[in-house]
């Protein structure tokens, strides 16, 4: 058997044993071969066939999987004892140094946890998660015990062991009712317990998990229910440092049924984008005074829901025939390899439907495949009823650059086209994506060099010059078959493996698939993790606006400079804080008036600065321009606002209102936030300025 001194794989030396386990004894052992490295070996100790698939497919995602989130799997074998005649199955993974949770919550007596190291835990792992659901896995065995937490705050989800696969085979046996239910019974969601666990059984053992280390008691306090995963009492009362937004999401995350917990681990990040950003500011707000706490509630709560309602994940539709290079450009577009290249059969559609990411990039992907290669209308007219029922915000239609017109291209685009038209009543955009530039003749390519904007007036005198005129030709040839079906047509290659990377113009392609987005929403959710930036920004300039406000009224009721500069503080600070998170930002933030040298002023000032103030601080805090830049754009704004608020105010508040409704607008221009003041509010009435919307 295994005993310490054993050397195996003449790499790895086992030194202890860590723990014994109904199904698998842990032991420390030092990789020989990668400096005495501390390693992880789990050994097997059943040899059920049922056990070893299910050992197989943990050493399988710990090799596949790539985050700081999970170990890091280093080597899978079969190991013959001497004299033995069935193998011990072994797995070796990187030693997680820390405590789990559970050792760690004993260790503090089970004190519960603050909203604050909820947030930031609960976002750690959604990440990991949504890693995981993304390659077609789901862990089924979430709970304190199967996190650690490593000396750096890094959590890591551990213990693959019941991990699963989503599969046709899978399918096919819950269909069958062949699914045996693994877990921990007061983490499993009702579904799970009968044996039909899926992806978002995760997110219930999510929330219970986060239950549990915000209450200090487990689910069965509460009476639960496992039968139908309801708890009898309300959790809440015993969790007060939780807001209603955090609690709201816990409690959806528990839902009984699948179908009400969120649809995929990206909303549940787009959601904490949002309790974040609410948890960061709220110790700003406490130390407000009352009636300025109301309205900083008011705002942040409003343009929080705003934006909760404004993110979604545009789909994007993808035709083109077998060999056109559609998922070897969904891959250029990622920047990572997650679409598998594979050809449907002649006059069959495959309707494939991914979300994918790349840097926070999120994207839906509908792909019909086949439908270009079937010598019949069935297949056609599968795909088009498949992608007019996504009611998709964009078609990227994908042929080879080289290859000359298909009339069965035109009438599927023709008749999808007017499909789209029929049914939602709008105009499908259309890109033509002219792929495979890198084929046309002659061989010459390097992408760096080349130039495809002005054509020579002379015969090419070398290769380089031959394939630009070569690829010039066929882009305007081909756009001109397509040019009264598309909007726009983009060259691309999209040739990209472990050898080389060939990718040419895919960042213009995503910028016009960006300004083809039909809304908003759509574009917030495609920009992923810029959308938390514009968040952040979106509430600065609101706060920007309403500090303005503040300082009208001070100015307006009884001029006090110091006031005004309370304000302008409380303003930096809440930039600071909404940008960098949960830590007190008011040194930082003061620092930066000190830098701006932003002193007490007079009546006519107090509103060019303090729009200045906010400026600055979104510039710094969230933007991270250099102080030199940010001083400069300080600058720059309270020149251009003194002079127009010097004149306003020697006219009259109305004058003075008139240009903060003007401010107003241009906050609103560029940070999408949303008007303080209404257009429909009375203009001549100097009151309404006291009145939230």
């Amino acid at each position: 058997m295994i005993y310490s001194g054993l050397v195996l794989e003449e790499r790895y030396r086992v030194v202890r044993m860590l723990g014994r386990g109904g199904l698998a004894e842990t032991w420390e052992v030092h990789d020989i071969c990668d400096g005495d490295k501390p390693k992880v070996l789990k050994v097997l100790r059943l040899n059920s066939s049922k056990v070893v698939e299910l050992f197989q497919r943990e050493a399988e995602v710990l090799l596949e999987l790539d985050s700081p989130g999970i170990p890091r799997g280093d080597g899978y074998f079969a190991f013959y004892p001497e004299g033995a005649s069935e193998p011990l199955h072994c797995l070796v993974m990187e030693k997680v140094e820390g405590l789990d949770l559970q050792k760690w919550f004993d260790q503090r007596n089970k004190k519960p946890i603050s909203q604050e190291q909820a947030v930031d835990w609960l976002k750690q792992l959604v990440q990991i998660l949504a890693l995981v659901h993304d390659r077609y896995y789901f862990h089924r065995d979430i709970k304190p015990s199967n996190i650690m937490l490593r000396p750096n705050g890094q959590l890591v989800l551990i213990d693959f062991g019941l991990v699963r696969q989503l599969t046709d085979t899978y399918f096919q046996r819950l269909e069958n009712k062949e699914v045996t239910a693994f877990g921990t019974p007061i983490y499993m969601a009702p579904e799970q317990i009968r044996g039909k666990a899926v992806p978002k059984s995760d997110f219930f053992s999510l929330g219970r998990t986060f239950l549990y280390l915000l209450t200090g008691q487990s689910s069965t306090q509460f009476g639960d229910n496992p039968v139908t995963g309801e708890l009898e009492l309300n959790w809440r009362e015993s969790a007060p440092q939780v807001s209603k937004r955090l609690a709201d999401l816990i409690d959806d995350l528990m839902a009984p049924l699948p179908e009400q917990r969120p649809q995929k681990a990206r909303d549940i990040l787009e959601r904490l984008a949002i309790v974040s950003i609410q948890v960061s500011i709220e110790p700003v707000l406490k130390e407000l005074p009352m009636f300025l706490k109301f309205w900083a509630k008011w705002i942040l709560e409003r343009e929080s829901k705003r934006w909760a309602q404004q993110i979604r994940t545009p789909k994007i539709a993808l035709y083109g025939r077998s060999g056109s290079g559609k998922s070897s450009l969904i891959n250029a577009i990622l920047g990572k390899r997650e679409a598998e290249v594979s050809v449907a059969k002649r006059g069959t559609v495959v309707n494939e439907y991914h979300q994918y990411s790349r840097d926070g990039w999120k994207l839906d992907f509908v792909d019909s495949r086949g439908a270009g290669d079937s010598g019949g209308d069935a297949a056609f007219k599968q795909g088009i009823e498949d992608i007019v029922e996504q009611k998709v915000d964009i078609l990227l239609f994908v042929i080879p650059a080289d290859e000359r017109n298909v009339q069965s291209d035109r009438n599927f685009l023709t008749n999808l086209k007017a499909a789209h038209r029929q049914q939602h009543g709008t105009e499908l955009p259309t890109i033509l994506i002219l792929n495979k530039i890198d084929r046309i003749e002659p061989a010459w390519w390097e992408r760096s060099n080349l130039n495809l904007e002005s054509p020579l007036s002379r015969k090419p005198k070398n290769a380089k010059e031959a394939k630009q005129a070569n690829i010039r030709a066929c882009i305007t040839e081909r756009s001109s078959e397509y040019r009264s079906l598309t909007d726009i047509h983009v060259p691309v290659c999209s040739k990209w493996n472990d050898y080389e990377d060939e990718r040419y113009n895919i960042e213009e392609l995503l910028v016009q698939i960006y300004k083809r987005i039909p809304d908003e929403a759509a574009k917030n959710g495609f920009g992923g993790a810029t959308a938390d930036k514009s968040l952040k920004k979106a509430i600065a300039g609101r706060f920007t606006s309403a500090a303005a406000r503040f300082a009208f009224l001070v100015v307006w009721l009884r001029f006090d400079a110091n006031a005004v500069l309370q304000i302008q503080k409380w303003l930096a600070i809440a930039i600071a804080q909404i940008a960098c998170g949960n830590e007190d930002q008011s040194s930082v933030a003061e620092r930066l008036l000190t830098q701006l040298e932003v002193l007490p002023t007079d009546a006519q000032s107090a509103l060019s600065m303090t729009f200045a103030v906010g400026e600055a601080a979104i510039s710094y805090f969230i933007d991270g321009e250099e102080i030199a830049q940010v001083k400069q754009a300080y600058d720059v704004e309270e020149g251009r606002l003194e002079p127009e608020f010097q004149e306003a105010f020697a006219s009259g508040k109305q004058d003075v209102l008139r240009k903060l409704r003007e401010i107003d607008a241009d906050l609103h221009a560029r940070y999408g936030v949303k008007r303080i003041y209404d257009e429909g509010e009375d203009k001549n009435d100097v009151n309404y300025v006291m009145q939230p919307l």
